[in-house]
């Protein structure tokens, strides 16, 4: 099983970015010390407040988080947030987490921040581990192809079906019936692939479905966030995205992300996907389906 991370270092982050200081000195120690002053929201704010307060540069900055083991700032404080996010297991205990009054000003900006740092880290990551690739070239060679979501990962798997289908054929999408969970089992083989959404609070039909489909001999790549997906420990490929924010509920944009550049990176590799596209076209031209043609 081949996992994805965040950053090169998976040691506590606090622990990491004082032992990089400790070593730089100077000015990127000055500026470690306001990221720990009040760990972990002080580490979490913008460079540009960073910067103001301690007086440094951006490069000053970049060689600190570098130092640290992370590819850039947003990747660390993605870290962080997930380190956070693990320990708040109900949505109620996230609430009381990020929305207390005091933080309501900051709210868009950081969400905003956030989720550009969430989708940088994890397609970086996918990217350099090379997982992504392997599980787009999975996608191209299998027979068919079988998408799994239930309960909130249910929109992220239509979403991926739809777009696959677009491009590849043969995709079928098992979001939690019974009767097209059995046809898919009676039909599936060693040929075949499956990618399989699994993010908290991990559905058990979800689990039980990929399980199954292994029993079959489908390979099984699991989309997950980084909390510990059951799913993730019996997959062949894991493509783990960041899922930190500010929200009550975990953030989709990271997942999101993930399965577009999936399916972009199988597209690219089919020599028959422009020929589908254009065939699909066609087809909804025929049915007038849409206003534009």
């Amino acid at each position: 099983m081949t996992t994805t991370g965040y950053a090169s270092a998976w040691a506590e982050p606090a622990e990491t970015l004082a032992d990089a200081a400790d070593e730089l000195g100077g000015t990127e120690l000055r500026l470690a010390q306001a990221m720990l002053a009040d760990w972990p929201d002080s580490a979490l704010r913008s460079p540009a407040a960073l910067l103001a307060e301690t007086g440094a540069g951006l490069g000053d900055l970049h060689r600190l988080v570098r130092a640290a083991g992370f590819r850039d700032l947003g990747e660390l404080q993605a870290r962080i947030a997930e380190r956070l996010d693990g320990q708040l297991t109900g949505p109620g205990e996230r609430f009381r987490a990020r929305l207390r009054p005091a933080q309501l000003p900051s709210l868009t900006r950081r969400m905003a921040e956030q989720e550009a740092a969430n989708v940088a880290a994890t397609l970086h990551g996918a990217a350099e581990e090379g997982t992504l690739e392997a599980s787009a070239q999975t996608l191209l060679t299998a027979r068919q192809r079988f998408v799994l979501g239930t309960g909130r990962s249910r929109g992220l798997a239509q979403l991926l079906a739809a777009d696959l289908e677009s491009v590849l054929g043969r995709v079928v999408l098992l979001d939690g019936s019974a009767d097209r969970t059995v046809e898919a089992l009676t039909d599936a083989g060693p040929k075949d692939v499956a990618v399989a959404y699994s993010v908290r609070r991990y559905d058990r039909w979800t689990l039980r479905a990929a399980q199954a489909l292994r029993g079959r001999g489908v390979l099984l790549v699991a989309v997950v966030d980084g909390h510990g997906s059951p799913v993730a420990t019996i997959a062949d490929r894991t493509l783990t995205a960041a899922t930190g924010g500010a929200s009550f509920a975990d953030s989709p944009t990271a997942l999101v992300a993930l399965g577009h550049a999936l399916v972009t990176a199988a597209a690219a590799r089919s020599k028959g996907a422009l020929r589908r596209l254009e065939r699909r076209e066609e087809a909804n031209r025929m049915l007038d389906r849409f206003p534009d043609g």
